[in-house]
């Protein structure tokens, strides 16, 4: 929606409240205006908002969010890795082949866990705070990572999503290697994940 637009329709809104209230006992308040609402309109906050995806600490698109802080980090660790030869093939149809020596790790995490099967060979996690390829075909339980020259080993925390090091994947980041949105990628993390809260509400 254009500012143009949405300065009209918040206009309107006023107009129509206005009426509504001149014509009955009282008028309970404005409709609440989303994430996107708060974040690019604030003309339109009235009484009170109702921020969905932000309260994630997420914009409503790609390009918002500034100053907003992600609440979520879903992290895994390495289960399994080993060396694998220039020329090599891993995964379910054997589809990902490795171009130089690399170090593979398995991360028993799947798309029976809410990780999108369309990342397979897309998207990137986080090891020692560097970025690896997911290699191959999400499975079911587990995903496969070609780590490079990097040496890993079992125990090794994976970020999926989050932050690590002096990097991040990003909701936004992870929903177009998956070609859907974050609203998508946050919301179908499975119940097999366990949860961990922290802060002062933990």
């Amino acid at each position: 929606m254009s500012a143009s637009d949405a300065s009209l329709r918040s206009g309107r809104t006023i107009v129509a409240s206005t009426v509504i209230a001149s014509r009955t006992c009282a008028m309970s308040g404005f409709p609440p205006a989303n994430s996107g609402g708060v974040l690019r309109h604030p003309e339109s906050h009235y009484d009170l908002v109702r921020p969905g995806i932000a309260l994630y600490g997420i914009g409503p698109a790609p390009d918002e969010g500034e100053g907003l802080r992600p609440a979520l980090t879903w992290r895994s660790t390495v289960a399994f890795a080993r060396p694998l030869a220039a020329g090599e093939r891993v995964s379910y149809g054997l589809r990902y082949e490795l171009d130089r020596d690399a170090m593979v790790a398995t991360v028993p995490v799947g798309y029976a866990d809410g990780y999108p099967r369309a990342a397979s060979s897309r998207a990137d996690v986080l090891i020692r705070g560097r970025r690896c390829r997911v290699a191959g075909s999400v499975t079911m339980d587990q995903l496969i990572v070609d780590c490079g020259d990097l040496q890993v080993a079992a125990g090794d925390e994976v970020v999926l999503l989050g932050r690590q090091g002096g990097d991040e994947i990003t909701a936004w980041e992870f929903a177009t290697n998956a070609d859907t949105i974050a609203y998508e990628i946050v919301t179908r993390i499975g119940e097999r994940v366990p949860r961990t809260y922290s802060g002062a509400g933990a």
